[in-house]
């Protein structure tokens, strides 16, 4: 079965990248390991090695071209292997399958943003009730102690 071959992202910052060079043309044999192209970022080019054996099937990107992260780069396969419905799945369903977990990312970060604000009301809450229960603490602290001095004072007169 063919195998769509993704635009990698190489560094941390990387949105998008650039085919320097390809090594292999359609038709070649590619092996796992192999060098298929030399991709720039935005901080270096670097080569980018095949993870699976087979023929290559598509260029989704020409020499020179830019492509974001995670978009077609190739597909390797068997020879004469039939890859339109790769093709027409790719630029059709996932696109709107990211954006699915874009807004479920983004729910996900709402919520836990919330439970953040609840657990900070929370804990004021009982910021201000143990500052109250200090201050009455004090209170009878210092009213035992007051009672102490009296008594103390009583008793040396």
């Amino acid at each position: 079965m063919a195998e769509i071959v993704k635009m990698p992202k190489l560094s941390d910052t990387m949105e998008e990248g650039v085919v320097a060079e390809w090594h292999k043309k359609v038709g070649d044999e590619v092996k796992s390991g192999e060098v298929l192209a030399e991709i720039e970022t935005d901080k270096a080019t670097m080569e980018f090695e095949s993870f699976q054996d087979g023929v290559l099937l598509h260029i989704g990107v020409e020499k020179g071209g830019t492509a974001p992260v995670d978009s077609i780069l190739a597909i390797l396969g068997k020879k004469g292997e039939d890859i339109s419905a790769l093709l027409d799945g790719e630029s059709g369903g996932k696109s709107e399958e990211k954006e699915d977990k874009k807004d479920a990312g983004k729910d996900k970060q709402k919520d836990a943003d919330e439970k953040v604000v609840e657990e900070d009301r929370g804990d004021d809450e009982s910021d201000d009730e143990s500052e109250d229960e200090k201050k009455d603490s004090n209170k009878s602290e210092q009213k035992t102690d007051d009672s102490k001095s009296e008594k103390s004072s009583g008793i040396k007169q």
